[in-house]
């Protein structure tokens, strides 16, 4: 298994791994790669509160939330793994308080262990002082790469 450091970099070359462009989803988030440690298998990417993601309160609507968190372990489930592609098959998500529109969100994610056909990962979104505003956890298992189109 080969490991891949992610980077903005290589985000904005358009491809998370070689081969593997950055999905629409990613790029939607307005998604940032803040840091990457291959060592500890943790990535923490930032994403854009833009206005169409609010909710009547004026917070991030928690289905946005939740799929920043799922874009973040899964990209770097795809990033420590190097080579297979995953496919999400459960994500859980608990909500602790709002998270303000205007500034980035920030998510944290990591790997809690990863087997041959399965994933398990975990993830925060944090404010600008570090309080957890959201968890959620999640698994993915391993699936063969999608047929080209048209074939």
């Amino acid at each position: 298994m080969t490991t891949i450091q992610l980077t903005q970099e290589r985000y904005d070359s358009g491809e998370i791994l070689p081969g593997i462009k950055v999905p629409p989803i990613t790029r939607l988030l307005d998604a940032r790669i803040e840091s990457h440690d291959t060592q500890t298998a943790v990535l923490r990417c930032s994403y854009g509160s833009r206005p169409e993601f609010a909710n009547p309160r004026n917070a991030v609507n928690g289905g946005i939330l939740a799929a920043m968190m799922d874009d973040a372990m899964n990209c770097l489930i795809l990033a420590q793994n190097g080579e297979r592609l995953q496919a999400s098959t459960d994500l859980h998500t608990s909500f602790f308080k709002p998270v303000p529109m205007g500034p980035r969100v920030l998510v944290e994610a990591r790997i809690d262990r990863m087997g041959r056909s399965v994933a398990f990962t975990s993830a925060v979104a944090l404010n600008d002082k570090g309080e957890v505003l959201a968890k959620s956890s999640h698994t993915a298992t391993f699936v063969p790469p999608a047929p080209a189109r048209g074939a």
